[in-house]
């Protein structure tokens, strides 16, 4: 019994042992976030702390302002990433250069590429970035905040009526939205109509002519720099348009709207309520 009871005590010891080894070996980890999203979704599971590189406009949260920057979305500093010999890459395939994604492969790097394409896959990319870190139970809890609140915000305007929504993108060119996209999913879940879902492409230019005969019921402008002022005013001799006799031309922060982040939620809220605001006036 007692050498019974003392294998067992040196296999616990070995256990904890390796346990702590382990966990030595995961704080050790290290990230390179390739896209400002990626970079909230790793602050979101607790793995902020290991993250090395980022792109620009990786600004939140604040603690995501000291991280180093590896260059933006015109490049990445391919040296750089060699230099710090990360354990796990999180690209954007859409956001980031082929030729730099390209060469980070041959270069045999752990690559994870990020991009959902709805906020519901926003929960699915957390419970898989967990798996990556070993923050499984961080990621959980994330994903299932973010799927609870989903589902009620859809569920208050699930059987209300279509709005005509135009989304400008851009202002000069006039640039908008297709469908079957990120911001077009963002509407759809408010009940809005994106009046350019029939376009041949994902981002199209288009014309005043063009949104004044679909005649949009509320005009959102997403904001990232510059005067917000500048983006707006092109409507104000459109009095004719619904969505300017009606002074529903909205302004909206853009990083709230397009990064596909547990934030979104509130970009979704913020765009629900200003579409809502629209269907309250038609009533």
């Amino acid at each position: 019994m007692h050498t019974l009871t003392q294998y067992c005590l040196l296999f616990c010891l070995l256990i904890a042992n390796q346990c702590l080894a382990n966990d030595v070996q995961v704080s050790k980890q290290r990230i390179i976030a390739l896209s400002p999203h990626s970079v909230e979704l790793l602050f979101a599971i607790g793995a902020g702390d290991r993250i090395v590189g980022a792109l620009e406009y990786s600004d939140y949260p604040k603690a995501a302002l000291d991280i180093p920057r590896l260059g933006n979305f015109n490049g990445i500093q391919i040296e750089k990433v060699v230099e710090l010999q990360p354990d796990l890459i999180i690209a954007w395939k859409t956001g980031n250069k082929n030729s730099d994604l390209e060469k980070l492969q041959s270069l045999g790097f752990n690559i994870f590429y990020s991009h959902p394409q709805n906020i519901s896959e926003i929960s699915s990319e957390l419970i898989k970035l967990g798996e990556l870190t070993s923050l499984e139970e961080n990621a959980k809890i994330a994903a299932k905040m973010v799927a609870d609140k989903y589902q009620i915000i859809k569920a208050k305007y699930h059987n209300t009526s279509r709005i005509k929504t135009f989304y400008q993108l851009w202002h000069d060119p006039l640039r908008t939205i297709g469908a079957n996209n990120w911001t077009d999913s963002l509407i759809r879940d408010c009940n809005g109509s994106n009046i350019f879902n029939d376009a041949s492409s994902d981002y199209p230019v288009v014309s005043i002519e063009s949104v004044l005969q679909k005649d949009p019921q509320v005009i959102i402008i997403p904001h990232h720099s510059g005067s917000k002022t500048d983006k707006s005013s092109i409507w104000d001799k459109w009095y004719q348009l619904s969505a300017v006799k009606n002074q529903h031309v909205t302004v909206i922060d853009g990083d709230l709207l397009h990064r596909f982040s547990p934030r979104a939620l509130k970009g979704l809220e913020i765009l629900c309520k200003t579409i809502d605001d629209a269907r309250n006036t038609i009533k």
